[in-house]
């Protein structure tokens, strides 16, 4: 009987994201906090990976688990992807305005501790 979920399958996908980005096997089973030889079971194919190694997998390569899983991603509402842009760019104007005002008090400060120190030199 034919496996819903292919081990190999899934291995392959994780080791072909390895590959592509460089990474040693010891070096990614050490982010996992796996051995390197229990790593090398799951890109060989020999065992499926636990739902907490697979989710700092997708987490570390940015991928989702339907694409890990199966080698797809799941169709996107037409609605969904706007709306997520929206919210990025919202937060982000909120962070920039708020960087902004912090530089602006570091500047003052610069200027204020620069006004003093003159004044003792004087």
């Amino acid at each position: 009987m034919e496996e819903i979920l292919s081990k190999k399958d899934i291995g392959e996908r994780i080791r072909v994201l390895r590959i592509t980005n460089g990474l040693s096997q010891a070096f990614i089973a050490n982010i996992l906090n796996l051995s390197r030889s229990n790593y090398s079971q799951i890109e060989l194919g020999n065992q499926y990976p636990t739902f907490n190694t697979l989710h700092e997998i997708a987490r570390y390569y940015s991928k989702t688990y339907e694409w890990l899983l199966h080698g797809e991603e799941p169709p996107k509402s037409a609605t969904e992807h706007p709306a997520k842009i929206d919210l990025i760019i919202n937060d982000l104007e909120t962070s920039f305005r708020s960087f902004s005002m912090s530089l602006k008090r570091l500047e003052q400060e610069l200027n204020h501790i620069k006004s003093r120190r003159a004044k003792v030199r004087a």
